[in-house]
């Protein structure tokens, strides 16, 4: 009897294994699902406007449909969706990498948003962004400054918390991310969204590209981690702008000057001439112009192989007029073992000793928020266009840009590690538009012109128009032209006119001549000895006409006499 009951509780047993296997199988495969689909190192950027933000993040799997839930104001009730896109990228390593992206549209300014990211369901969240103010002379904005931040860097909790205060509308990142993303298969950019996440999913993040971006030519994780116009992004369009507040920010790239035989420098070039001339046109709305990216077109560091101490280079030929020229306020940039700023200067001459109503762009070089080994030191003497330089050593730094109004910036520069802040000065600018050297003191533009043929130019003539080939170039002047240019398309849509014009003459005048051999009787001159007349045979009424057959000789009005 006992062996009986034994072998029921055995079979019990069984049945019920057998029956909760599956039950437990989909449970362990669901919490599967769920940790691969989990949303990781998500970050934000603003889409072609600051009415749009751009949120991306990765996953461990392909994990879609892909969305993003959001509200204004409120982290409970996200009542609104937005659908987005998740794909899957192989890098040069044949590592895979899971990405999504998702695009709201239509937010209103100066506004907290919470949002849920989601893939395949899982969600992450709420998490929370503030958008910018409108675009408007009085509206005043912050930017955190950043470059050279390793995945290991002590200065990220810093910067994280220095994000948390609420009050930045976007951080710039110059370049040299993770320092670099692709290491390890991409594990080092991992890692470091991870441990930026915190500020990364609050605040847009804006970037531009540096050496440990290139990846031997490919850019592959910049291009597929990022987003700004399209995604991924494409090697010849690594550069973008947007209206934030008070400021035309633009990122540029430098690195186009050292990969790919330099055959995306045109593209960048044309881009922007087009750009800036866009954006002078709304100087009054958004007058500050600040543009940034990585490779300093001047440095005082003594590093033999700098360009930035060469008279002449690929970057300042690239870039530097086009920014003079058409008006760029601030220039920031980058060499992370060390901070420098310059006076307003121009082809390094410092064309004013202050701050107030520049004459040229300010070149702000932030340090970098790694430690750096020493190798060399600054130049000796320090350059007439510099105003203060910090060697980093070991420390590490960060910049507070802060655009008050239409005419007044601050600039600081803080020591990660004590929060102190080691250099500030202020911009006032009440003349915000291009600038020009026929306006500078005579003194000033001979020591420009100087330069500008000690580097190997034409003194007095830009170098706006001298980068790409022939063709490039036609396409430049156009751009430079303005009045011209429409001029030039009121020519050619007249010419066109002209000739259709003609054409249509010379078809009317043949079809006509054509035509002449049956006129109407009372469209007939009166020359009756030289006429033969008949009766149209196809015509039912006023169908006298006239078939001109005589030649004028004897012997035809003779002919056409004879029946008299």
């Amino acid at each position: 009897m006992k062996l009986r009951r034994t072998c029921d509780y055995f079979v019990f047993c069984l049945l019920i294994s057998i029956w909760s296997f599956p039950a437990i199988a989909l449970s362990q495969s669901v919490g599967y699902t769920t940790a691969k689909c989990i949303p990781k190192e998500v970050h934000i950027t603003y889409g072609d406007t600051t009415s749009e933000v751009v949120i991306i993040w990765s996953t461990e799997d392909q994990c879609i449909p892909t969305k993003v839930q959001y509200a204004l104001n409120s982290p409970w009730g996200l009542d609104q969706t937005a659908p987005g896109e998740g794909r899957v990228f192989e890098g040069p390593d044949k590592k895979k990498n899971y990405f999504h992206k998702v695009k709201l549209r239509d937010l209103q300014p100066s506004s907290t948003y919470y949002y849920k990211p989601s893939s395949q369901r899982v969600t992450e969240g709420p998490y929370m962004f503030k958008t910018a103010p409108k675009s408007a002379s009085d509206s005043d904005v912050h930017f955190l400054v950043v470059s050279d931040l390793s995945s290991t860097s002590p200065a990220i909790p810093t910067l994280n918390e220095e994000a948390s205060s609420g009050k930045y509308a976007a951080i710039l990142h110059a370049g040299n991310i993770a320092m670099n993303l692709s290491t390890r298969s991409g594990a080092i950019g991992d890692d470091f969204f991870h441990l930026m996440e915190p500020s990364l999913r609050s605040v847009p993040y804006m970037v531009a590209p540096g050496p440990d971006e290139q990846e031997d030519g490919s850019y592959f994780h910049y291009l597929h981690r990022f987003s700004y116009g399209e995604w991924p992004i494409s090697k010849d369009k690594m550069w973008y702008s947007v209206d934030i507040g008070p400021v035309h920010l633009i990122s540029f790239s430098t690195e186009i000057f050292f990969t790919d035989n330099g055959q995306y420098k045109a593209s960048q070039h044309d881009w922007l001439i087009r750009d800036l001339k866009l954006a002078n046109t709304n100087r009054e709305a958004v007058p500050w112009v600040v543009a940034f990216g990585h490779r300093p077109m001047y440095c005082s560091y003594e590093d033999p192989s700098l360009e930035c101490n060469h008279k002449a280079s690929e970057v300042k030929k690239g870039l530097e007029d086009i920014l003079y020229r058409f008006g760029a306020d601030i220039v920031i940039q980058s060499y992370g073992a060390a901070y420098e700023r310059s006076y307003p200067q121009f082809k390094g001459v410092p064309v004013n000793k202050n701050y107030t109503d520049p004459l040229a762009p300010v070149h702000i070089l932030t340090g970098g928020a790694t430690p750096w080994d020493i190798e060399y030191n600054f130049t000796n003497p320090m350059p007439k266009w510099c105003a203060f330089r910090y060697t980093n050593r070991s420390v590490m730094s960060y910049g507070r840009l802060h655009i008050v109004n239409a005419s007044f910036a601050e600039y600081e520069q803080v020591d990660a590690e004590s929060n102190e802040v080691f250099d500030s000065f202020v911009i006032i600018q009440g003349k915000h538009g291009q600038f020009s050297i026929e306006d500078l003191p005579e003194n000033v533009s001979a020591t420009i012109d100087k330069n500008i043929k000690d580097a190997g130019g034409k003194p007095g003539v830009l170098n706006i128009e001298e980068i790409g080939n022939t063709q490039e170039n036609s396409r430049i002047q156009k751009l430079l032209q303005g009045d011209n240019r429409n001029r030039l398309i009121i020519g050619v849509v007249a010419g066109v006119v002209i000739v259709v014009a003609f054409i249509v003459i010379i078809t009317v005048r043949r079809f006509r001549k054509r035509r002449r051999t049956t006129r109407r009787w009372e469209h007939m001159d009166i020359n009756y000895g030289k006429k033969f007349y008949s009766k149209a045979p196809d015509k039912d009424e006023d169908n006298d006409f006239e078939i001109d057959m005589s030649d004028g000789t004897e012997g035809t009005t003779k002919l056409l006499n004879s029946g008299d």
